[in-house]
């Protein structure tokens, strides 16, 4: 997202401004300024990232259909926001073409109080428009940004876009809730009933080369006695573990062991995806 965010400023300030493409818009440490010759550019550098006060994050979103069959489940989690803040400045020949030039800039993203969703690349497309703030003054104390940076006070801009973030969404079958059928023998008219039992612990055991599930990996939850073997699709789970951090030994015929650290904080489950290297 935070490449996403840059490519889309870097088209705005050079349509908007007397830059002629956005190969004249550097992104790289303030310090590492082009050699003479190279024309009028603006440094747009990202110094700060943190998450946005002004939307209460949301966790994750689980679909579940419980059947009497085992049933895929459908994880996608809502997106978190992130105040991204940025540094622009100029470079020119002269103060006064770097001055002319910042005021071009400071003039192109006024009219942009925020990222209208019609001028943002396809990929941040999706959640409206973006906040975005240009202020004279950066929300850390100026000085400290400068020493942080160990470059010399210089005519700047301080840009803040609140963009989102979203985990990709996960489908994994038979993982996450695993369905019994257990005949209720209290109950009077025979009925069957479903009983969900919560996963602890459960992963899926892929090549690192081809990127493809791998069956019969013996994964073995080390100091106690549970192990499981993953299936065709390449999962495996732990069911019944208790809260704490947890060793996984991973072996695969043709593949270099793994362990793997894993860490239960919930009632509900940790997830792994788990990369064998070949031999």
């Amino acid at each position: 997202m935070l490449i996403f965010v840059l490519q889309t400023l870097a088209e705005i300030l050079a349509g908007g401004t007397s830059l002629t493409s956005t190969e004249q818009i550097d992104f790289s440490h303030p310090s590492n300024r082009r050699e003479e010759g190279a024309g009028p550019t603006l440094n747009l550098y990202i110094y700060d990232i943190r998450e946005s006060k002004q939307f209460q994050q949301s966790g994750r979103q689980v679909e579940r259909k419980a059947s009497r069959s085992l049933q895929p489940t459908s994880v996608g989690w809502s997106p978190n926001w992130f105040d991204v803040s940025m540094l622009l400045t100029a470079w020119d020949r002269t103060a006064l073409g770097e001055h002319h030039l910042l005021s071009e800039a400071l003039t192109v993203l006024l009219r942009h109080r925020s990222l209208q969703e019609d001028y943002l690349v396809p990929e941040l497309r999706g959640y409206g428009n973006l906040a975005l703030t240009v202020a004279l003054d950066p929300p850390i104390e100026i000085g400290s940004l400068w020493s942080a940076l160990n470059v010399p006070l210089r005519s700047a801009l301080y840009i803040t876009a609140m963009i989102p973030v979203e985990p990709q969404t996960t489908l994994v079958p038979l993982v996450y809730e695993r369905i019994f059928n257990l005949q209720n023998q209290l109950s009077e008219n025979g009925n069957g009933t479903v009983v969900t039992r919560r996963v602890a612990i459960a992963g899926m055991v892929k090549s690192a080369v081809t990127n493809l599930p791998l069956t019969t990996a013996e994964v073995t939850i080390q100091r106690t006695k549970k192990s499981a073997i993953s299936n065709k699709e390449g999962l495996f789970f732990f069911e019944d573990m208790r809260l704490g951090n947890y060793v996984l030994t991973v072996n695969c015929p043709g593949y270099l062991p793994q362990n793997v650290n894993v860490l239960v904080d919930s009632q509900n489950y940790s997830f792994k995806e788990i990369l064998l290297t070949p031999e």
